[in-house]
């Protein structure tokens, strides 16, 4: 292995390094409170350092952006229903929680790293796949509104209310109930 070769993996890895210290101040502090001085001192490296490897917080903050994004959609893609796959928002809120609040945030965040185009690009890519989930439940026979925006209204309603509401998040049961009377009308085994 060359020396190039090996900068270029420490450089990775240090990278890798820096993302991996963004989402543990992002865990642990939130967005509100998310800062690169947090991150630099989490890394333990100086700010310069952490500007040789993105160009400035915004760039840090779309990095992340992205890489949730990645995840939020392989979640979705390996989901086997409907009911597992409106829960995927719901798990990534549970396990993650910077994850969703990056890519779902519940308010306007005025500082620019957090209302980017690119930001605003990946959040609006997030929800679009909520939305799309109204085609597995055609494909499982339920009864959803013809008109695809309602139709993804409908889904990203439910898919959120699943993921927000405490008491919904809190309990499986509760939540898939909720789930099965939004979808159908009814819970199952139980006749309309």
């Amino acid at each position: 292995m060359g020396t190039n070769e090996r900068r270029e993996r420490e450089r990775k890895r240090r990278r890798d390094d820096i993302l991996a210290s963004a989402w543990r101040v992002a865990e642990r502090d939130g967005f509100s409170q998310f800062s690169l001085e947090r991150v630099a001192s989490d890394a333990e490296v100086g700010r310069a350092t952490i500007y040789s490897y993105f160009v400035s917080i915004d760039d840090l903050v779309a990095e992340m952006a992205a890489e949730a994004l990645r995840y939020f959609r392989e979640r979705l893609e390996r989901a086997e229903s409907l009911e597992a796959a409106l829960d995927v928002p719901v798990r990534l809120a549970q396990l993650k929680p910077a994850h969703f609040e990056l890519l779902f945030p519940q308010g306007r965040d005025a500082r620019p790293h957090m209302a980017s185009k690119e930001i605003r690009a990946i959040q609006e890519t997030a929800r679009e796949l909520i939305g799309r989930l109204g085609r597995v439940a055609e494909r499982q026979s339920t009864a959803l509104p013809e008109d695809a925006r309602v139709r993804a209204a409908l889904i990203a309603g439910i898919s959120m209310a699943s993921a927000t509401v405490p008491e919904l998040k809190a309990s499986t049961t509760l939540r898939h109930q909720f789930q099965e009377i939004c979808l159908r009308g009814h819970p199952k085994g139980e006749e309309p």
